[in-house]
């Protein structure tokens, strides 16, 4: 949630939209999804989807909170590899380690 904060106090801006090349951005415009892509965006900006991940584990609802956290580092990650920005970089760290806590803290230890 901390890149969320950061995102929401210096006005709230796309995480990956900026970092696609512009063919990939005509592609999903050509086939009816920019505007779906556009809100997936901000709801994984604005902390929404972080918020969907926390309210999943309160739930015990294990595969969705992995699946929400495993997507937005994923997609994170390689918006961050396409256009070089800190913004995705730093939600694809923050919700891959996520990740990785809740994934080893919910092993159980040998007796």
């Amino acid at each position: 949630m901390l890149p969320s904060a950061v995102n929401l106090a210096g006005g709230l801006t796309w995480i990956w939209t900026p970092s696609l090349p512009l063919p990939l951005l005509h592609l999903l415009t050509r086939a009816g999804l920019l505007d779906g892509w556009l809100v997936l965006d901000l709801l994984a900006a604005s902390g929404v989807l972080g918020g969907a991940a926390l309210a999943a584990l309160a739930a015990q609802e294990r595969t969705a909170t992995d699946l929400l956290l495993a997507a937005v580092s994923a997609i994170s990650l390689a918006a961050a590899v396409i256009g070089g920005a800190w913004l995705p970089t730093w939600y694809g760290v923050a919700y891959g380690g996520a990740l990785v806590m809740l994934r080893s803290s919910g092993r159980r230890r040998p007796d």
